[in-house]
């Protein structure tokens, strides 16, 4: 078996259909199955002829485009494995992740040749492959199509290696067989239905991969997908309208920029009839402000994480609000019930519901292991005996399931806050927050014992900062904040300008940097203290 094969079946079957769509140097580009199988042959084969065998681990450095599936599949198809190690996440993560695996070849680009110049790891690599001379650009014309098999390979032959952020610690490598990509495209396809026309606009690489094997057209956004919540969401919106898409996967920082900037413009989009989110929290606030600019689409947060994907989800019209109520008095972030296809329980003892406790879980598409083992000790536990014996993947993450099975969630289990007031997280406080309108972000941490709220506001302007040091517009924001959190007992309020939060999605909260900032006394500007009781 072959990942791969799948795409073949849709060269024969949906020949003319198109597969991929991006846009470039501000021209649309699309191209059907049967050119995609094409050209992907022509790469294994020019690849082979550069030196890469079956097994090589390949790293791809080069920018997201259609160019950068063909080369990704005919990896696969050659038997090779590629490497995918994310340049967001700054330069000194991306060392680490190549140097843990030791790629045997690199293919670049000219925009990204320059970093593999800076890179010591990179440099390191035996053989260096320029993009151009593996895969035509997509509209000019292609050497004659080769006839090449494809490799056979097991069910356990490795196809692509990424990495985890590193936002809790080290980056670990995680190691997708081929066997593993078609299982996850299986419960990806049941979990998030698509449709025979359906054209998907998607910014996670993943789904990607999911819509090629479903036989539906995936557009790549005409963005920097790196830098989510950074979007010009102007040309995301008539990329949509040309494109006629109807079903967007994205995490939720690029959503709501994009949402953002459709009110702002009294704009809404009918057309979209499906929207998936996650990668990030998404917060109640934000669906509904899609509600009201997606007006026809049926709204779907997801949960899940690098290593198991998708775990829950929850369609937002059956968000109640009683379930709101609860999240805007510190109870968490539903998530919905978990998929049919994964195990998830609380706690190692399994904790009773309301009760919270690490969210464990286990499943065929839930990665057992990272490469060389490195990271299992903190991530993979086994419980049970004999035949009943079974990994489980520790999410780090803290939630508890309510008396009708579905899943809450509470935050990073690191976060958590104890004091003689009790236990809090972060992440009930930044959830509860969503809605508060003076508030863009906002988080809790604990500092020589006392519990200091951190407020960044949406508007950031110097004429609105004076407007609001007036003694009306402070008591105004102070009653505003004691209203929402008054169930925190909180010591202190500070607003700052930027709480700083993850490269990767742009909407986790880096706690660790925050605290350094609170411990090491930035500038005022940053953490202006605006109540401080005696």
């Amino acid at each position: 078996m072959n990942l791969i094969e799948i795409l073949s079946e849709h060269a024969n079957f949906r020949a003319e259909q198109i597969a991929l769509k991006d846009c470039r140097s501000g021209k649309d580009r699309s191209i059907t199955f049967r050119h995609l199988e094409e050209r992907v042959k022509l790469a294994s084969k020019r690849l082979v002829v550069a030196g890469v065998k079956k097994n090589s681990r390949v790293l791809i450095a080069v920018s997201l485009s259609i160019e950068t599936y063909v080369i990704l599949l005919a990896l696969f198809r050659i038997g090779a494995v590629a490497v995918i190690a994310d340049a967001s996440l700054g330069f000194c993560t991306l060392e680490k992740s190549v140097t843990m695996v030791k790629p045997d070849a690199v293919v670049f680009d000219n925009r990204t040749r320059f970093l593999c110049m800076l890179s010591a790891a990179v440099k390191n690599i035996r053989l260096k492959i320029f993009s151009d001379r593996i895969v035509s650009q997509v509209g000019r014309k292609t050497d004659t199509v080769p006839k090449c098999t494809i490799e056979d390979v097991g069910s356990e032959h490795p196809a692509l290696i990424t990495f985890t952020s590193g936002s809790t610690g080290a980056p670990k490598a995680i190691v997708r067989t081929h066997g593993f990509l078609q299982q996850q495209q299986k419960v990806i396809a049941k979990s998030l239905p698509p449709q025979p026309h359906d054209i998907e606009l998607t910014t996670l690489p993943v789904f990607v991969l999911s819509a090629l094997s479903q036989g539906i057209t995936a557009v790549l956004p005409d963005c920097n997908m790196q830098k989510p919540a950074s979007i010009k969401a102007a040309r995301i919106a008539a990329q949509i309208d040309r494109c006629r898409i109807n079903r967007i996967i994205a995490a939720p920082a690029f959503l709501q920029t994009l949402s953002d900037f459709l009110i702002d413009k009294k704009i809404t989009m009918p057309a979209l009839r499906r929207i998936y989110t996650g990668g990030g929290p998404v917060f109640p606030a934000l669906l509904k402000q899609m509600q009201t600019v997606f007006p026809n689409a049926e709204l779907t947060a997801i949960y899940g994480s690098t290593e198991a994907e998708p775990i829950a989800h929850i369609d937002f019209r059956s968000i109640n609000k009683k379930d709101l109520a609860r999240t805007f008095s510190g109870g968490g972030l539903l998530a919905g019930k978990p998929i049919a296809e994964i195990e998830l329980r609380i706690g190692d003892a399994e904790l009773p519901p309301y009760k919270i406790g690490e969210i464990l879980v286990s499943g065929k598409h839930v990665v057992k292991t990272y490469l060389n083992g490195i990271g299992n000790a903190e991530t993979k536990i086994e419980i049970g005996s004999g035949k009943q014996k079974k990994v489980w993947h520790r999410t780090g993450d803290a939630g508890y399931l309510d008396s009708e099975g579905r899943l809450w969630l509470m935050g990073r289990c690191s976060s958590k806050i104890s004091d003689e007031r009790g236990e809090i997280y972060p992440f009930q406080v930044e959830a509860a927050g969503s809605e508060v309108i003076s508030i863009k972000r906002v988080t809790c941490l604990q500092s020589n014992g006392r519990r200091i709220l951190l407020v960044e506001r949406k508007h950031q302007s110097f004429f609105h900062e004076i407007a609001s040091a007036g003694p009306k517009a402070r008591k105004a924001f102070l009653d505003t904040i004691s209203a929402a959190f008054g169930w925190l007992q909180f010591d202190e309020i500070r607003v700052v300008r930027a709480i700083p939060v993850d490269m990767r999605h742009n909407s986790k909260i880096q706690y660790s940097q925050v605290l350094y900032r609170l411990n090491h006394k930035f500038p005022w500007t940053w953490g202006q203290v605006i109540h401080h009781p005696a």
